[in-house]
Parts: structure tokens; sequence; C-alpha cells
């Protein structure tokens, strides 16, 4: 048999990587509760009539179709959204706001590049219900908290809106059955460069005149309202474009009285490529290295919901890619900073002792202490060798002299002092050996017998 490999696009997580990705749910998870999010899942794997309500031309292409043994077809889902509108289209009485959180994995059958993968996890923020601005500020709000935590610097939300958008192109004097087309060609800027979206411009039938338009206005970015009042100039004459310019410069103005304004760009080229987009858009980079393109994206989906069968619906969300946060997270040395510590290894001297080891082990683990007891039947010199690779604060060593005498003995990785210690005393002895301050100094003589490094044994 050949070398196993995992499928193109995909990958394993292992130590450092796992140890990152654990740290972003939780610290997601921490976000989105404080926000007042509530948790929600859903199965991976929808019904093909379900992920193809979404529409739009990406949806055949980067889904994984297949059909199940009951000859249905099937597919693995592509993003959190489609769930959640096909859960709130069959639950109509949900209470409004309805504001929940979801932490999962997704898949797109496109092809794997940098920072793309074909699976991949991503958190997701959604409120559904309110079609204020407000909406749309929160979530980007909890997208904000979430990269002062994770990053502290080197990122920026860029915001613009579809209806913006539509503006742009009505001005233009693009026909209404080209506007998504624009929107496409638009949206891949970053990639292609301005002249590359002319020739798709061109491409996909909007003439010179009309592109000459939509390049100049889609270099118009900046930060707060003085950005916004370049969007009206532009805008001028087109009643959606000068909604959406109102609707943002609301968002703006909440950005600014809580002081996260420099972390907010409002940017004309801005169109994300799904077409259930009706208001603002999002998109979140980071801005130092390595490059891996946007790490988190959203908008408005006001018409999503009603796709699926239920009434119309304003919504609004934000997704963060935790998989391509684990690669910025790396490359910035963050696994090291979280790889993870043992309170205590037990080391059990000989066979014969394990039985005892695991108890006190269970002892440990039901005061709230992580520990880890050794099951390899190791010499101790040996199992010391592991305790330090594990990163143990305190090591248990339970021979038969000493538990004999209802003692173990206790040592200090970091002084290299041991003591021996009464069983019924171990677990207030190691809280307070982990509790004081052992920096520069020895650790705290305690009523235990001092007794020699136990290497020479």
């Amino acid at each position: 048999m050949g070398e196993m490999r995992t499928v193109r696009g995909t990958r394993d997580l292992m130590g450092p990587e796992m140890w990152v990705q654990d740290y972003l749910v939780r610290t997601a998870v921490s976000v989105f509760r404080q926000y007042g999010y509530e948790p929600l899942d859903s199965p991976v794997m929808e019904l093909w009539e379900t992920l193809s309500a979404k529409g739009g031309e990406e949806v055949e292409a980067e889904t994984f179709k297949f059909k199940d043994k009951g000859d249905r077809d099937v597919g693995l889902r592509f993003d959190l959204t489609v769930p959640l509108a096909r859960i709130v289209a069959s639950n109509p009485t949900l209470p409004k706001p309805f504001k929940r959180y979801a932490i999962g994995k997704a898949w797109r059958y496109d092809r794997p590049q940098a920072g793309r993968y074909r699976e991949f996890m991503q958190a997701d923020v959604d409120i559904v219900g309110s079609s204020s601005p407000a909406a749309d500020a929160e979530v980007v709000l909890v997208a904000l908290e979430f990269l002062r935590r994770v990053l502290g610097k080197d990122y920026v939300i860029k915001i613009n809106s579809r209806k913006v958008l539509r503006g742009l192109i009505e001005r233009a004097g693009v026909p209404d059955s080209l506007t998504y087309e624009c929107f496409r060609a638009i949206d891949k800027l970053d990639k292609i460069g301005v002249d590359g979206v002319s020739e798709e411009l061109s491409e996909r039938g909007i003439d010179r005149e009309a592109s000459e338009v939509l390049l100049s206005a889609i270099e118009i970015r900046g930060t707060g309202t003085a950005a916004l009042d370049e969007f009206r100039g532009v805008l001028n004459g087109s009643e959606v474009g000068l909604e959406g310019v109102d609707e943002l410069e609301f968002m703006a103005e909440i950005f600014a009285e809580v002081d996260v304004e420099k972390y907010v760009e409002f940017d004309l080229s801005l169109a994300r490529g799904l077409d259930y987009y009706t208001g603002p858009v999002f998109e979140g980079r980071y801005l130092g290295q390595p490059y891996v393109g946007s790490v988190l994206g959203g908008g408005r989906y006001d018409n999503l919901i009603e796709r699926f069968g239920g009434p119309h619906t304003p919504a609004t969300g934000i997704s963060l890619g935790i998989s391509r946060f684990i690669d910025v997270l790396i490359a910035r040395g963050k696994d090291k900073e979280l790889r993870p510590r043992l309170d205590v290894f037990v080391a059990p001297i000989k066979r014969a002792m394990v039985r005892h080891a695991m108890r006190i082990q269970q002892e440990l683990v039901r005061a709230g202490l992580v520990s880890e007891v050794d099951i390899m039947e190791r010499s101790l010199k040996k199992q010391l060798e592991r305790a330090d690779s594990r990163r143990a604060r305190l090591v248990v060593i339970v021979g038969a002299k000493d538990l004999a005498a209802g003692n173990v003995s206790v040592r200090d990785m970091e002084t290299k002092d041991t003591a021996v210690v009464p069983l019924e005393r171990l677990v207030d002895e190691i809280r307070a050996l982990l509790n004081q301050e052992t920096t520069g100094r020895t650790a705290r003589e305690t009523p235990a017998t001092r007794r020699e490094d136990p290497l020479g044994w």
C-alpha cells in the first residue's frame, strides 16, 4: 500500500495547531456569550434542495454533492448561514431578535491554495429579526473584540453595502440584468487587480464607458464619515445608493462612539461574491505576515430566510475563519505560549505502584488539578524526563516504602527539591506549592520532611 495521504485541501491538526484551534474556539465562545448570543448546531450534511436554495453560480461548482443510499441528492454544508436560514424558516415563532452563534466545519470544492482549504472551521454570529444598521454594527463589534483579543493589532475590517454598489451600477448605466456580473467582477479586485477587473467586466458584457465609471469609483476608501461623504458624491441621484450610505453612516457613528473607527475602513470596492447579500457587507484582513487573505466576512441577507419557505425576515451576520487564524497565530509563535503544562505528574515506582498512582491521580483530578500518571512502566529517571517534557510543575513519586508509611514524595521541578508528604495532606500541599511564587527562590518549607534528590534511588 502506498503512502496514506489526506484529501487535497484538507489537513490533520496535531499538537501546536490544536492548541491554537482550542484557544481560538474558547476565545470566540467567550466573546459571543458576552454579547448575549446563544449556541446552535446543525448537521454537516444537508439535502441538496436546501443548499441550492441559496442560489448563485458558486453553489453548484463549489459544493461537495453526492447521492445517499436512498438515492437522494445531498451535500456538505459550505457555510453555517444556510443551515441557520433553514432552521429559522422552520421555526417562525422564534423570539426576535434571535441571536445565535455556531462553530463548526464547512466544505467548499474549490482550488486549494495558501490559506484556503476545502475543509475549514468557522465561528459565526448572526442576528435574525432586526433591520436596523445597529445589528450590522453589533456583529462587526463582536468580530473586532475577537480580533482585539487574538491579534492585538495589525487588522482591519472593510465595510461596504450592496445598496451602495447597486447605486454605483445604476449611476454607471449598467443594465439590471448584469448587476450580479458586476458584483462578481468587482469582488476579484484584490486577486486580479484593476486591469483584471476591467477585462472581466468586458467579458461579462459591461461596456467600456460603464467600466470606467465603476473602476474610478472603487478606488474610494477611508475611515469615518469623511469616506462616506465621498461615497455620497459618487452616488448623487441614486436613491438606493444614498440609502445604503445612510445605513453605513449610522454604523460609522456607532464605531466612533465606541472608539473603534480606526479599525474600520469603508471601501467602495468591497462586494463579497455571494448573491444573497442585500445591505452592508464586511470583510476582515490581517495586515501582518503571513498573508492569508480575508480572515472573516459576512453581511446582511434580508431575503435568504424567505427562500427557505419562511416569512420575510431581516438578518445579518459575520463569520470568523478559524482555520486561517490558526495559520496566522502559528506564524506569530502563539503555539509556544499555549503549549499545555501539567500541574502534577504522578510517577509510580514499579508496576505494583501503578494502581496507587492512579488512585492519587483521581484525587488530584477531582480537586481540579491537571495531572498525568505514567502507564509505560518506565524507570524513575525516564518518568522525570517525561514530566519535564510535559512541563509538569510537580512530580508525585509513589514508592512502596513511602506508601507503607502513608506518604508520597513530591518533587518541585523548578527548584529540584523533594519532600515527603502525608497522603491525607497531599492535595493541600500541592495547592500550596502551585500557588506560591517560585521564581528566584526555593520552594516554601513545609512541615514535610526534606529529602535528597531521588534520581539516585
